[in-house]
């Protein structure tokens, strides 16, 4: 069986591609002929419905009947060539969906081709495009016909995004592989940047290889940028990924440093989830959720290893890499579902919470991105202090990759423990306890074993402990923290804060309201609810976080300060 996608994107500027799909056969084809759409896509944790987004589906003069949210079926007799159309709609810009507009098309293949159920062969794409518009992807081309590209089987067409349009190319080598950057919008990227991001993700690229012990697991890579204020974020492929950042990225520190995290994140990927793969997304199924408890390490783990790419490069101070972790900790400590949730259970439960975030989700869950990685930083810690130095996270790292993604084999779902007790030597089950199964607040005493204290700071004198947003000069209440102040006086998620104790409340005067007031005061508040004022009696919790430090202690021992060397490379 023959199946060739030929996408028409002459009506990108409506946000609409054009879809043919030729099934050829030198014999009868299956009847009915059976074409499905996936629900999902790998890296991207929820059912998001793909085939909402798709319109008008015909094949030839036969009858495409829909029998499934994402399945059709076309009825036939013998017939060995059969067509099926369809038109997509494309305007979602993030990593993980589809956008055309008149200067490009962003493709990726989960929410775009339609399969053949059964079919376990090849697929080749064809883009009709104007000639003056590049195409980008993974896919290899097919020699001799203009944009033609081939994937050897689905997975390979889901994993290979398509950036085609006006976009600027910036090829480099790293690590001794080939490697570009297509950035759109054209032109975003200044030339400077451009050298800049190209040298700086040559180091990154040199240090993750080293670190899974020298070499590339790809013939060449390919970095599809996005640069836009609409989102921020990275979906990882064997071969590529596709980043989207704010255009003013490069323009500061804190920018340029973000940046560079999200390519460290999704080029690490390349080992750990797209071959260091757990067991529960093996194989990918891509009809329905695929679960897996192990995302604490394989996101988790990712974003520790990012930002510590960064340092390990010498792209990042120490100070500035335990900065953004100490942010990280403030994160946690300011979530109360830290508390409701398990590590293990974000990770299950990623289908469900994580990627469907409601006023609620900070008293029910916590990220199994941001605790992860804390948790990964603090078993790092533990692993070299309680093997004397002689074993880390890296050579956990390492061991996965030679045990498991360097020979295809599903890294088991109750396996993670005994794989970090097995490579380290040491008894690890009271922090898988603690920090991957338990509900109970981090020890952060961890940190002192490098010699570093955690510092918090707090903000104020008081708090009604509540997360609030502000537009047009009005504030709102986005979510209450179960079990605070607000929630004890009935604010409810939704609420417009008009006043506190008389005073009326706008964006900027909330710590004014607050000022002299001091924890189990009483204050009178005034919410708007659906079109009516309701004044409620609040009793204020205590002064709220604001930031947390790692700073180094002042009494730390040498052996302390050796490991924190060690650690951060300083």
């Amino acid at each position: 069986m023959r199946i060739v996608h030929r996408v028409g994107v002459q009506d990108s500027a409506a946000h609409m591609v054009d879809v043919e799909m030729r099934v050829s056969s030198d014999v009868p084809l299956p009847s009915p002929l059976v074409v499905t759409m996936a629900v999902w896509t790998p890296g991207s944790y929820l059912v998001r419905e793909y085939s909402r987004h798709v319109e008008a589906v015909s094949a030839d003069t036969l009858s495409a009947q829909k029998t499934a949210k994402n399945t059709w079926s076309v009825a036939h007799d013998s017939a060995q060539e059969i067509t099926v159309r369809y038109r997509v709609y494309c305007n979602d810009l993030t990593v993980r969906t589809n956008h055309a507009d008149a200067t490009h098309v962003y493709l990726n293949g989960a929410p775009t081709f339609l399969a053949v159920a059964g079919h376990e062969g090849a697929y080749e794409i064809e883009i009709d495009a104007p000639m003056a518009w590049r195409v980008a992807t993974p896919l290899p081309a097919i020699h001799g016909r203009r944009n033609a590209f081939r994937a050897a089987d689905y997975d390979e067409l889901v994993d290979s995004p398509i950036e085609c349009g006006e976009h600027d190319e910036h090829p480099f080598e790293a690590a001794g592989q080939k490697h570009r950057y297509d950035v759109w919008p054209k032109g975003a990227l200044s030339t400077t940047h451009a050298e800049n991001l190209m040298r700086d993700t040559r180091m990154i690229v040199d240090t993750e290889a080293k670190l899974l012990g020298g070499g590339l697991p790809h013939d060449g890579y390919t970095f599809i940028l996005h640069l836009s204020s609409r989102g921020r974020g990275g979906l990882e492929h064997n071969a590529s990924s596709t980043l989207i950042a704010p255009a003013t990225a490069p323009h500061t520190r804190e920018g340029w440093l973000d940046l560079l995290s999200l390519v460290a994140h999704e080029y690490f990927h390349l080992w750990n989830v797209k071959r260091i793969r757990p067991a529960g997304l093996f194989p990918y199924r891509y009809d329905r959720e695929n679960y897996t408890r192990l995302l604490w390490w394989f996101e988790g783990g990712t974003s520790y290893f990012d930002w510590r790419v960064l340092r390990l490069a010498g792209l990042c101070t120490e100070e500035e890499y335990l900065d953004h972790l100490a942010a990280e900790v403030a994160y946690v400590e300011q979530t109360p579902g830290r508390n409701a949730h398990a590590l293990e259970e974000a990770s299950f439960d990623a289908w469900i919470k994580l990627y469907r975030p409601d006023e609620n989700s900070s008293n029910s869950t916590i990220s199994y991105y941001r605790k992860g990685e804390i948790v990964n930083a603090m078993m790092d810690v533990e692993v070299r202090a309680r093997s004397d130095g002689k074993s880390s996270l890296d050579a956990i790292l390492l061991a996965l990759w030679q045990r498991y993604g360097s020979k295809g084999v599903p890294v088991p779902e109750d396996g993670m423990q005994s794989i970090f007790e097995d490579v380290s030597g040491c008894a690890l089950g009271d922090l898988f306890d603690a920090w991957v199964r338990g509900r109970r607040d981090l020890d952060y005493s961890t940190f002192a074993r490098v010699g570093l204290s955690l510092e918090r700071v707090t903000k104020g004198t008081a708090a009604i402990s509540a997360r609030l947003s502000s537009s047009a000069g009005r504030v709102g209440v986005s979510s209450v923290a179960r079990g605070g102040a607000a929630h004890r006086a009935g604010v409810d998620p939704g609420d417009e804060l008009i006043s506190i104790d008389g005073r009326r409340v706008d964006s900027t005067s909330l710590d004014s309201a607050l000022a002299g007031k001091n924890a189990g005061d009483r204050v009178e508040v005034i919410v708007s609810r659906d079109g009516r004022t309701h004044t409620l009696s609040l009793d204020l919790d205590g002064a709220r976080l604001d930031k947390v430090r790692l700073v180094p202690n002042k009494d730390a021992t040498p052996e302390q300060i050796a490991l924190r060397a060690a650690w951060l490379q300083t």
